[in-house]
């Protein structure tokens, strides 16, 4: 089995996004019609699995944004958000699966016997770098079809490469908002100390545009959030810092029924709490 395929089910299994329906199957790679997260499957109907190599550390691996790679095909360029300007740098430029696919006879010719591409599911407004998830089981529709990485999978196979996917697992995109710091920075609160309890998360999206799911309204389908204050909640430890280091939390209290952590932004890389539980670039839930 391939890198990509073993990447394709092992994120279905592990994580609970959209289930499959005709409006979303050109790009859905989870095929359980049924919202039923634990019956998610991948499949590849009649495809043969590339073997592994023996050791990946002995690959030549190019790596790259697939958006800032090579535009195959400009009707996607706005197929789901805004975003897309090439005279900005820090816009969408309209690379995809297809764009990467006729360019993979120049990696070759570098040396280079595999491609490690940008997180491939779907995103948000801009967020060309692919890191800002909304869903774990539909492609963005800016980079192309389930139909087009798989022909971009089959033509790296076809040249004798290898095809990698980025994952990102830990964070998804920037639908909440820590109460009373919407424009601002919010000062990483652990459990409640001198009366400052951690924070309530507030979804930046109007009621309209929220999922209706068995938890009420969410910006998330299968991730919710919960305002619900346990006192009695504890982290499970140890956490470990920068260095590796352990730390062990002695603490309680803290939004335990809830998917997202309600910390606050992450400023001090080196606090072992706040590198695992804060909000990375104060953009990413």
């Amino acid at each position: 089995m391939s890198c990509l395929q073993l990447a394709l089910l092992w994120m279905v299994r592990k994580v609970t996004p959209s289930p499959y329906t005709d409006e979303n199957a050109r790009w859905n790679v989870n095929f359980e019609r049924d919202h039923v997260p634990e019956n998610y499957y991948g499949q590849w109907e009649g495809h043969t699995y590339f073997p592994s190599p023996e050791d990946w550390r002995s690959l030549s691996i190019y790596q790259l944004v697939t958006d800032r790679f090579a535009d195959g095909d400009p009707r996607n360029n706005e197929a789901y958000t805004g975003g897309f300007d090439v005279r900005d740098m820090t816009f969408r430029h309209g690379g995809d699966f297809a764009g990467l696919r006729q360019r993979l006879d120049y990696i070759k010719g570098l040396g280079c016997q595999a491609i490690w591409i940008s997180p491939v599911f779907q995103n948000g407004f801009n967020f060309y770098h692919q890191y800002a998830q909304e869903d774990f089981t539909l492609l963005d529709r800016r980079l192309g079809t389930l139909k087009e990485l798989r022909e971009l999978t089959d033509a790296a196979h076809a040249l004798g490469m290898y095809v990698l996917i980025d994952v990102v697992m830990n964070h998804m995109g920037d639908n909440f908002f820590f109460d009373g710091h919407e424009k601002d920075t919010a000062p990483f609160r652990f459990h409640e100390e001198g009366g400052l309890r951690e924070y309530k998360l507030i979804p930046r999206n109007t009621a309209r545009t929220l999922h209706d799911t068995p938890a009420g309204k969410q910006p998330y389908v299968d991730f919710w959030y919960n305002n619900t204050w346990d006192p009695e909640a504890v982290y499970e430890s140890p956490f470990y810092g920068q260095y590796g280091e352990a730390a062990y939390d002695t603490g309680h209290g803290t939004y335990d029924g809830s998917d997202f952590h309600h910390n606050g932004d992450l400023q001090n890389y080196a606090h072992p709490f706040e590198i695992n539980v804060a909000k990375i670039y104060g953009t990413m839930d």
